[in-house]
């Protein structure tokens, strides 16, 4: 229920991959307790004259344990077996197990392919859960029952493999408005001129139109009355798809971009500058050419519920994993005041479903439209609110699921009671 986090080091399933963090890859060599210094280098065959990878690897640490090997008790040899080859991690395993299993419960309730959970201390940025959904059969070396061929079975074994918690790439959709606030608060901590109108449009349906866009911003289907006089509050607790598109413009596009990268989301294709200010109002609620992954998205939430600060997700606390320095993303005025709002998504807006749940829970729905497939449905939080001793920032997403809100709100409402039954939350 770990692999995707852990790994596995008997067969090192994936670990050629560069979509993967293992801690048995990446801490190998204080597993091991030496560096091999394992390094590619071709190797000449001397009859065909064929070069071939091969990896070369220094065993010199384990040289005492040769010329020693009749005294086990020599300096040298005590000083390879005793040294430290413990790794200490921020997992809390419970919390885990209870988070995985949860994730695949709501997936295969509404049939769903995929799926991930990330849970992080927000006021230290440690990783507690990381759940991506499936998980590898047999890690990757068996086969499974469901496949005819041996194309399909290696599609199977690649999308189980994905670690869609930390690498998965989704649209966050609504989830993204939060970036859009932060990119407002931080052009104008008082961000009191941002107020848009949305109407009843001439299809029936509910939204706005938005300069140099030459179609209305619509909202979800299921609003059926107009949000009115709409400002950054209401916007939020409502989820006002117009009000984003035209405060993304307002913002501008450099400023923007620069808060999406501080979080390390990606708002635009390549050339950036060039191809933002054409998606821009699309991006302000999470849509166009914006992708995010779940871990990013706790991210985001872990720097509101912590007075806007963003801080470095870390695994481990031992060997060699001191933080970088804490980022100011936000005011914590700003952040206050986004905290507030959040809570509100939950109380009386699109997160009812948790406004039930006895840990009081703010957060923020979303419904991430894909091209010919059902919409992904998310919810990113933190709980409780206010802070108590401890804080937990969390992401889920359930894939082609439909509504955040319907799908997703309870499953982040499974994460944190999980949360509460591991005594994180007391």
């Amino acid at each position: 229920l770990a692999f995707h986090v852990l790994g596995e080091s008997v067969n090192q399933t994936n670990w050629a991959a560069r979509n993967t963090s293992f801690v048995e890859e990446d801490f190998d060599a204080t597993l091991k307790g030496f560096d091999d210094r394992p390094l590619t280098v071709g190797v000449r065959n001397p009859r065909t004259g064929r070069v071939s990878p091969v990896v070369r690897r220094d065993f010199t640490a384990l040289l005492p344990l040769v010329r020693h090997k009749r005294n086990p008790e020599h300096v040298d040899v005590q000083r390879v077996l005793e040294r430290d080859r413990d790794v200490h991690l921020t997992l809390d395993a419970g919390l885990q197990v209870m988070a995985a299993r949860a994730l695949r419960r709501r997936a295969e309730s509404v049939g769903s392919g995929g799926g991930a959970a990330v849970v992080l201390d927000a006021s230290s940025g440690a990783l507690l859960a990381s759940a991506s959904y499936p998980w590898p059969l047999d890690f990757g070396q068996g086969r499974s029952d469901d496949v005819e061929s041996t194309e399909e079975e290696a599609n199977v074994v690649s999308q189980r493999l994905l670690d869609r918690a930390r690498y998965g790439l989704y649209p966050p959709g609504s989830t993204f408005k939060l970036v859009t606030a932060v990119a407002a608060l931080r052009s104008d901590p008082a961000e009191r001129q941002s107020v848009f109108q949305c109407e009843r449009l001439p299809d029936g349906r509910v939204g706005g139109r938005v300069r140099g866009v030459s179609h209305p911003i619509r909202d979800d289907a299921l609003d059926d009355a107009p949000h009115g006089t709409v400002d950054l509050h209401k916007a939020l607790v409502v989820s006002c798809n117009p009000y984003f598109a035209q405060l993304a413009q307002r913002v501008g596009a450099s400023a923007f971009e620069e808060t999406a990268t501080a979080a390390q989301i990606a708002v635009a294709t390549r050339p950036v500058r060039d191809n933002l200010p054409r998606t821009l109002p699309h991006a302000g609620y999470g849509q166009g050419d914006v992708v995010a992954s779940p871990l990013r998205m706790a991210g985001v939430v872990a720097a509101i519920a912590s007075n806007g600060e963003l801080r470095d997700v870390r695994v481990a606390t031992k060997p060699n994993t001191r933080p970088s320095p804490d980022l100011r993303w936000v005011s914590a005025e700003g952040a206050a005041r986004l905290r507030g709002y959040m809570r509100e998504v939950v109380t009386a807006g699109t997160g009812r479903a948790l406004a039930g749940h006895s840990v009081a829970i703010a957060g923020k729905t979303g419904t991430a439209q894909v091209d010919n497939a059902k919409s992904h449905a998310w919810f990113v939080g933190f709980a409780p609110h206010p802070r108590d001793r401890r804080q937990i920032a969390f992401a889920v997403v359930v894939e082609n699921a439909g509504y955040g809100g319907r799908v997703a709100a309870p499953l982040a409402g499974d994460i944190v009671s999980a949360a509460q039954a591991a005594g994180l939350l007391r």
